[in-house]
């Protein structure tokens, strides 16, 4: 994030996001005719009239061919480096096909060498080692693209009022030499034809579906992300616990637990074989929930960004006929400032901690653990403690990590949602004044599942782990669990007790997010294809209203 002076003053720093849209040449006449494919990649095309000084203030934004968003600032307010950037191509990476099929590949090995060699112990170690630090990179990732996304999208909100602004001052004033605005309306049936062009399920909000390999990540986030799935969980974990009261014959060979034993050996209640089995099989989950999610994430932000380069072509074909019949292509857009959202301490510093997670410094940190934890094995003799101390380590970071992550993403994504909000709210406005008509699917209302008891009740428990007296709750857990661990000298038992609530509370906390997540981009996807829909609309108000351009263009 730039220098890494700059960097260490700036964590958890949130200023105010200005931007100002470029306004279109009118030299490029050629490429606006409506009969050839646009693509708004094309950035020699936009010109910014404003003063070098002003523009340096700016956050820019650009729109790539294929919907990748690329603003010239971080969410810090700090311009991205090589870091930010490397990290943001990791995040596309981690969504993809590729590392799913991968991920899996990897558990089906792990399986066959566990059924090969009778699980043993540290068969099952390997499983949560691997799961905690691929969750500790994926903690980074996710933090990532949340902060990052966000940030994106409030600038491409800023763009779209910023040329909004300019539209509404166009369109409500009289034109040049007639003394009055010309009076036009849209056809019942271009909106019918605009209806039928857009597919229901894509108004609503769903994901397309290409492939088998959608198909099952749609159905995973579906019932992994819902109330029946935390139901199911809990009720494992009380069955689990149940279980740990129940002694079993152990045959004539002590199970793998450190424990003493005598000539007729028995499992004592609750003992670290029974910890490893619930340790395990949480990990197995978390790997799969949090894949399942970058996948997600990944997916949501490609069809958010070819609707965006849609949405983005209509802004300059507006703009373009506006300008062309006024003949002014000189008044630049307004600069759209988004002021930030006012914090607690708490929350500056939980901003502090996510910015440490989501930047290099966390890559940075992560490493110099990993090396560390690799020097020690030799003296440790690369015993069962040596195998368990990775994997409590990033147990711990990642508890406090999946804390962070909810209570992160509940700020940010309502601060997302309002300025779309704003967006949609502005193009009413204009519609109204113009005369225009908008189809009740197109103005973006929150979807009617939001009435349901299961939401309300879903709701209700996002809303309590999203809590910034949650974070202070783990923070305190965490120090408990060390404290415990300190006590039984960091022995595996010790070890083991820092990591199992740890890691049943994280898997806990990742279908919180995942079905946080469901919620938030399907709304999202909504508001977007509703956009796309208003921009349709006015594009078509524009191009009768102003014919003369049309005539100009052929």
């Amino acid at each position: 994030m730039g220098r890494i002076s700059k960097f260490l003053g700036n964590p958890g720093a949130r200023p105010d996001v200005s931007h100002r849209a470029p306004i279109v040449s009118c030299g490029q006449d050629d490429e606006f005719d409506d009969s050839k494919e646009y693509h708004n990649d094309a950035m020699v095309r936009v010109i910014s009239n404003s003063d070098e000084s002003t523009d340096e203030e700016l956050c820019k934004v650009d729109l790539t061919a294929n919907g990748a968003i690329f603003t010239s600032k971080g969410f810090t307010g700090l311009r991205k480096g090589f870091t930010d950037k490397s990290l943001d191509f990791l995040v596309r990476v981690a969504g993809s096909q590729v590392v799913f099929i991968i991920i899996w590949i990897i558990v089906i090995i792990w399986i066959v060498i566990g059924i090969v060699y009778s699980a043993p112990f540290n068969w099952q170690v390997v499983m949560q080692d691997g799961q905690s630090i691929q969750s500790y990179v994926w903690d980074t990732l996710l933090m990532r693209q949340q902060l990052m996304s966000t940030h994106e999208q409030i600038l491409v909100c800023g763009r779209l009022r910023s040329r909004l602004a300019s539209f509404k001052n166009f369109l409500t004033r009289s034109s040049p030499g007639d003394g009055k605005k010309e009076e036009c309306t849209i056809q019942a049936n271009e909106i019918d034809s605009l209806e039928n062009h857009i597919d229901s399920s894509v108004v609503a909000g769903e994901l397309p579906v290409e492939n088998w390999y959608d198909r099952l990540s749609n159905l995973a986030s579906k019932y992994m992300g819902s109330i029946s799935a935390m139901a199911i969980f809990w009720c494992g974990i009380f069955v689990w616990i149940g279980c740990g009261a129940i002694p079993k014959d152990a045959g004539n060979t002590p199970p793998y637990t450190g424990e003493t034993s005598g000539s007729n050996p028995r499992m004592k209640k609750f003992s670290d074989t029974w910890q490893m089995y619930i340790n395990t099989a949480v990990a197995v989950s978390i790997l799969i929930c949090s894949t399942f999610l970058q996948n997600l994430r990944a997916r949501h932000d490609d069809f958010i960004g070819k609707f965006l380069i849609g949405i983005f072509d209509m802004d300059e074909k507006i703009d373009y006929h506006i300008r062309r019949h006024f003949n002014d292509f000189e008044t630049p857009h307004a600069i759209i400032t988004v002021k930030a959202e006012k914090r607690s301490t708490a929350r500056k510093a939980i901003d502090w901690y996510a910015d440490i997670i989501g930047t290099g410094v966390g890559v940075a940190i992560g490493v110099v653990v990993f090396a560390v934890w690799i020097g020690i094995g030799a003296p440790l003799k690369w015993n069962d403690n040596w195998w368990l101390i990775i994997g409590t380590y990033t147990g711990l970071v990642g508890f406090l990590d999946g804390f962070i992550l909810r209570e992160v993403y509940f700020r940010i994504i309502s601060h997302e949602e309002q300025n779309y909000a704003e967006v949609a709210r502005e193009d009413l406005e204009l519609f109204q004044e113009l005369g225009l008509e908008c189809p009740e699917e197109f103005t973006a209302k929150p979807h009617q599942e939001r009435d349901t008891l299961s939401y309300k009740i879903s709701h209700f428990i996002n809303k309590i782990c999203s809590d910034q007296w949650s974070v202070l709750a783990s923070i305190l857990i965490i120090i408990l669990l060390i404290c415990i661990a300190s006590g039984l000298r960091w022995s595996t038992t010790g070890q083991l007790i820092a990591n199992t609530p740890t890691m049943i509370i994280e898997e806990f906390f990742l279908l919180v997010l995942l079905q946080a997540h469901n919620w938030a981009d399907r709304q999202r996807r909504v508001e977007v294809t509703a956009l796309y829909a208003r921009r349709h609309i006015l594009l078509a108000y524009v191009q009768k209203r102003f014919p003369d351009v049309l005539a100009l263009e052929k």
